[in-house]
C-alpha cells in the first residue's frame, strides 16, 4: 500500500502562481456554440498601478500554468514570468482546448482524416468576443503592436493562421513547433496576404521533432519574411536535440518573451 507521501508524489499537484486566476470556468464561445475555461495571468503590480499592459493570447490553457490540469507536463509560463519578467510582465489570457475537438478547433481547414476545420470560427471568437471582453474589463494596450498570440503544435498552427488573417489585431505571433503538416493550405493562404508590413513572427522548434518540422517551419518563415517591412521582424530558432514537448516550449518561452519586449 502506498504511503501518503508516495501518493502525493504520484498525484498531480496544483502549481499555479498567485498571479493566475480563472477568469471563467464556462466562458461563452458563441462562434463555436460551446463554453470553455479561460485563465488569466495578471502582472504582480497590476493592482498597485494605473498602467496599461500588453496582452498575449494563448491556447491549450490547461497545459500552461498548472500541472494538475496539464495533459502531460505543464509549460510553467507563470513561473517563467514570475522569475524572469516580474518588472515588465504582461497580461496573459489562455483558453482551454476542446479535448476531442482540439484538432478541429485549431485547424482552419477541412481534413479527410480529422473532419471539418473550425479554426476560423475559433479565431473569430478570439477577435470578436474574447479580446473585446478583456480590453473592456482590464487595463490593456489594445493595439496590434502590443497584442500577441502564441501556441504550440496545433496551437502553433492556429497562431500562424490568426496572425496572418488578423494582422490588425495580433501584431506579434509566437509559433512553437507548428503542426503545418496537418494543414498545408496555410502556405497558399500566407502567400495571399498583403497587409503584414508591421507584423512580427517568432518561429521555434526542435530538430528532433519530426522529419518535416524544421523544413515546414523554415518554409513559412521565408514566406512571411517576404511580406514584412524588415526581415528582422521574423525570428527563427531551431533547438538542437529538442523534441515536440512542453519541456522544450517551457525552455524556449523566455527567449520568445525577450523578443516580444523588443517590439512592445
Amino acid at each position: 500500500m502506498e504511503t501518503e507521501q508516495e501518493q502525493q508524489e504520484t498525484t498531480p499537484q496544483h502549481t499555479v502562481s498567485p498571479q493566475v486566476q480563472i477568469l471563467d470556468e464556462y466562458f461563452n464561445i458563441p462562434e463555436l456554440q460551446t463554453q470553455r475555461r479561460v485563465w488569466l495571468y495578471l502582472p504582480a503590480d497590476y493592482d498597485h498601478t494605473d498602467k496599461h499592459y500588453p496582452v498575449i493570447y494563448m491556447h491549450d490553457g490547461q497545459n500552461l500554468f498548472d500541472q494538475y490540469t496539464a495533459s502531460h507536463q505543464e509549460w510553467g509560463v507563470d513561473e517563467v514570468m514570475d522569475e524572469h519578467f516580474q518588472h515588465n510582465a504582461c497580461i496573459i489570457v489562455a483558453v482551454d482546448h476542446g479535448e476531442e475537438s482540439r484538432i478541429n478547433e485549431y485547424n482552419p481547414y477541412n481534413s479527410e482524416e480529422h473532419g471539418d476545420g473550425r479554426g476560423n470560427a475559433y479565431t473569430q471568437f478570439l477577435v470578436d468576443t474574447l479580446k473585446p471582453f478583456i480590453d473592456s474589463n482590464y487595463r490593456t494596450q489594445a493595439d496590434a503592436r502590443h497584442t500577441a498570440i502564441a501556441g504550440s503544435s496545433m496551437g502553433g498552427l492556429i497562431t500562424a493562421y490568426a496572425a496572418l488573417k488578423n494582422p490588425d489585431v495580433f501584431g506579434n505571433a509566437g509559433i512553437f513547433s507548428p503542426a503545418f503538416w496537418i494543414a498545408k493550405d496555410i502556405y497558399a493562404f500566407a502567400l495571399e496576404q498583403e497587409a503584414l508590413a508591421n507584423s512580427r513572427f517568432y518561429f521555434v522548434c526542435g530538430d528532433a521533432e519530426s522529419d518535416d518540422m524544421v523544413g515546414d517551419m523554415q518554409g513559412m518563415a521565408e514566406i512571411v519574411k517576404g511580406k514584412v517591412a524588415n526581415e528582422e521582424q521574423v525570428a527563427l530558432q531551431i533547438i538542437p536535440g529538442a523534441g515536440h514537448n512542453e519541456q522544450q516550449w517551457h525552455d524556449t518561452f523566455p527567449a520568445f518573451y525577450e523578443w516580444l519586449l523588443q517590439g512592445f
